[in-house]
């Protein structure tokens, strides 16, 4: 067969050869024991509606070996751990899963999660899938635990001893509701959750200069406090115009000049799709093609600019977006210009003279689009809950599944049924069950780390970790261009000096955004909280909470009870106060 294809002068295929239109695996689905095995059978599906067992052909690739692993044939091995993963087969350019879960050994009966409490949907849908692997939840935090949780999750900062106490104090059997109820209306949100978004959105102010930067800053903290439905602020994010110092979403294609720079960040960032692969060649875990990804960077082609551009490190001049009246994108191989194609479907309908943003916002913000509000409400359930559902929480693709997909697929319905409210939807997170677990484990979720059978704790952000040093040392930080009194959350550009942010995770100004903090823990963060003069001050200042407390006509346990609730949202316990009493003498 070689010898005689070669005759023929090796061509690519003949005319009239059926072609695979997609793949198939078995089984789809599999619960298996551990040190169990089991032998994949993947299927081509072709054109002509024929079918071919082509698994000595196909490559195969585990998302988790420690848990089930798979070799070159197709054999998958349960490892001694439980838990859940997903097995990729991939045979000429086409890909299917096999989702392979290992429950927990012993068995618990029905009993105990049919008598589980079941605030909302989400209840149900964890309670569902941890009894699929056998697993049992920890118990409720709490008050104070939770208390310390929502002021965190929701505004991004502790409560003070006053608001501890009264939480505390308070009996009411809603009392966990009303408080989510009032945290979502204090001003604090807006620049809490606007300051996640300047994470993903403003760029290097060295690059698009600071006035920009400043504008767009502004422009993201402007939609919060307005309470823009986030398909609202998305659309006028894409589609701006005008000036630079007046509109500031502008800056989103100052700082980024070329379509295929733009799609990539449009992508990743509001759909979940990392496109970024497809820009050289096929991407290796998904469907995506070149020719996916410059129909794609199409929709950015006619985005005209009139200015002087950029000029590093200084780049203060102002610039003007409009929609030029021509510019295309061509395929880097054939050459062929590309109309603008959304990600899925045929080429947008695109009318005379208008902007080519507009269509692909139409189609990103369109109810049945199955990406928008997917990856929007799985990064507000990372944000709340410790862990995406889909992890990363902008790859969204067959082969990295969510850990639960009917949640996630009912917390994407919540939100475009609620409008693409924000509020809404972490109302919806915060009221569940599942979100008010301790986040202390028991020998029957200890290893759970990905379906929230416990709350899984994370470190805060570095602007949290300084606002709440300066709450309980009662001394502010002081800020370069910024007012006095101005809290970390409120700064607008990563140019204003901070060693401590710095230490704690701020991104850095040359990473190009969108960039995800990387919350781990780290020697260097350990150094700074034990020797930092700066955080020293604070706790000796005359300005300080010790120095107000110490002249106060306040007992002893007075003091530490103060310093409890301001530290720790909580009284002290009796076997606390034994230690720390006597040192005050």
């Amino acid at each position: 067969i070689l010898l005689r294809w070669i005759a023929e002068g090796m061509p690519r295929r003949q005319s009239g050869d059926a072609e695979v239109v997609r793949i198939s695996v078995e089984p789809a689905e599999r619960s298996m024991l551990n040190h169990g095995e089991q032998q994949l059978l993947v299927t081509a599906h072709y054109s002509d509606g024929t079918v071919r067992d082509v698994t000595g052909s196909a490559a195969f690739q585990s998302n988790e070996n420690a848990i089930v692993a798979v070799d070159e044939a197709g054999l998958m091995t349960a490892g001694p751990i439980p838990g859940e993963t997903a097995v990729m087969a991939r045979y000429q350019g086409h890909i299917a899963v096999s989702q392979v879960r290992i429950p927990l050994a012993g068995q618990v009966a029905d009993e105990v999660y049919a008598a589980l409490p079941r605030h909302n949907f989400i209840d149900g849908h964890v309670w569902n899938k941890l009894q699929s692997l056998g697993i049992t939840p920890s118990e409720p935090a709490d008050d104070a635990t939770f208390l310390r949780r929502a002021y965190t999750d929701v505004i991004g900062r502790l409560p003070t001893s006053d608001e501890a106490r009264e939480f505390l104090d308070d009996s009411s059997a809603d009392k966990r509701a009303q408080l989510i109820d009032e945290l979502l209306e204090r001003p604090e949100f807006a620049d809490y959750w606007a300051s996640k978004w300047s994470d993903l959105l403003i760029p290097n102010p060295y690059r698009v200069g600071a006035k920009a930067t400043l504008n767009f800053d502004a422009w993201i903290r402007d939609a919060f406090r307005r309470e823009v439905p986030y398909d609202q602020f998305v659309r006028e994010l894409l589609t701006a115009q005008g000036s630079t110092w007046r509109n500031g979403a502008t800056t989103l294609f100052r700082d980024r000049r070329e379509p295929e720079e733009i799609a990539t960040m449009v992508s990743q960032l509001f759909l979940g799709v990392r496109l970024d692969c497809a820009k050289c060649h096929h991407h290796p875990f998904e469907k995506w093609g070149q020719e996916h990804f410059y129909s794609f960077a199409a929709y950015f082609s006619r985005i005209g600019r009139k200015g002087r551009g950029l000029s590093p490190p200084i780049s203060g001049s102002e610039e003007i977006l409009f929609t030029a009246t021509k510019g295309d994108v061509k395929h880097p191989i054939t050459e062929e210009v590309l109309p603008p194609t959304p990600l899925s479907g045929e080429p947008s309908e695109i009318a005379e003279g208008e902007d080519p943003r507009q269509a692909l916002v139409r189609w990103m913000t369109a109810d049945e689009n199955p990406y928008f509000a997917t990856v929007m409400a799985n990064r507000v359930w990372a944000d709340l809950m410790g862990r995406g559902i889909v992890e990363p929480v902008d790859d969204l693709r067959a082969t990295n599944p969510p850990t639960n997909g009917p949640l996630l697929e009912s917390l994407a319905a919540e939100f475009r049924q609620q409008r693409y409210d924000l509020k809404s939807l972490i109302r919806t997170i915060c009221n569940s069950y599942v979100y008010g677990l301790s986040s202390i484990p028991h020998e029957r979720n200890v290893s759970d780390t990905r379906n929230y059978s416990r709350h899984y704790r994370t470190q805060l952000r570095g602007e949290q970790l300084l606002d709440a040093v300066c709450d309980i040392t009662g001394v502010p930080e002081k800020f370069e261009a910024m007012p006095p009194g101005s809290r970390a959350v409120e700064l607008w550009t990563r140019r204003i000096d901070s060693l401590f942010l710095d230490t704690f995770g701020r991104p850095d100004l040359n990473q190009d955004p969108p960039c995800e903090r990387i919350n781990e823990p780290t020697v260097t963060q350990a150094l700074h909280l034990m020797n930092a003069p700066g955080l020293h001050r604070k706790v000796i200042s005359n300005e300080a909470v010790c120095k107000d407390l110490a002249g106060s006509d306040r007992s002893a346990r007075q003091i530490v009870e103060e310093l409890y609730l301001r530290r720790y949202s909580r009284l002290p316990t009796e076997q606390e106060f034994a230690s720390v009493l006597p040192l005050f003498a």
